[in-house]
């Protein structure tokens, strides 16, 4: 069944537009009295679509949905900057993994330079991202993807758990830092992982980081990408806090 976020506002007035709506009936060729859900990003219900055309897509509610596909902790990844479209990747991937938070960092190793008129256009694109990849895994929630700041600007104060990835901890042996760290969450804790680009964290960047409370962490005993380590650290808490029970 497909699933749109929409505004709470399109959902009083059950009224579905834009790409979704051109969607429904160019691409999936959907008809009147087809089952979808729709959400406003804090309930979902079933619906049944009554009109149809490119422009708006009318709908009825059937019922709220039950249940709950959000991780039990609020996981933010500040993610360096990488080359290419890998932060595209990081995104789609790392929403259907469940981060409640994505935001592509500037750090001292980013290769990428944006100018400022570009930066609102990648918001854009990743935002879209992120909304079609909750669709498509049935999120509850859409990432929030809110800007693209230099590393010095974060403010972390709020943040109950920080993390941040370190490949030379997995060379000297120190492999247990991000086990206990996980092993010990608890629900609705804020969680808040650093990783560094293609070419790592910079000394200098670590050094700001312990003093902002971050715990350096291996990721196993392999040193990982910078578009893989995303998909570890959720993949892990999703294990220790969904499924090993």
């Amino acid at each position: 069944m497909q699933k749109y976020f929409i505004t709470k506002e399109n959902l009083s007035s059950r009224v579905i537009l834009g790409d979704d709506a051109y969607q429904i009936q160019t691409v999936l060729r959907f008809k009147g009295g087809e089952k979808i859900m729709v959400s406003d990003s804090n309930k979902t219900y079933y619906a049944k679509i009554n009109t149809v055309t490119k422009d708006e897509v009318t709908f009825e509610i059937l019922e709220e949905k039950a249940g709950n596909t959000e991780l039990p902790v609020f996981v933010s990844i500040f993610q360096g900057y990488p080359k290419g479209d890998k932060m595209e990747e990081i995104i789609k991937h790392g929403t259907e993994l469940g981060a409640k938070e994505i935001v592509p960092t500037f750090m001292r190793r980013s290769i990428v330079k944006l100018e400022e008129k570009k930066i609102h256009s990648k918001l854009l694109r990743f935002r879209k991202i992120a909304k079609e990849a909750a669709e498509q895994s049935y999120r509850d929630s859409i990432p929030e993807i809110p800007s693209i700041p230099h590393l010095k600007t974060i403010d972390f104060s709020s943040f109950d758990v920080k993390i941040v990835c370190y490949e030379e901890s997995a060379k000297n042996g120190e492999l247990k830092a991000f086990k206990n760290i996980i092993s010990n969450l608890s629900e609705n804790m804020r969680v808040a992982c650093v990783i560094g680009p293609e070419g790592g964290i910079d000394d200098a960047e670590l050094e700001y980081l312990k003093a902002k409370g971050f715990i350096p962490c291996a990721l196993g005993p392999r040193i990982l990408r910078t578009e893989t380590a995303v998909f570890y650290i959720l993949s892990a808490i999703s294990y220790e806090m969904e499924l090993k029970k």
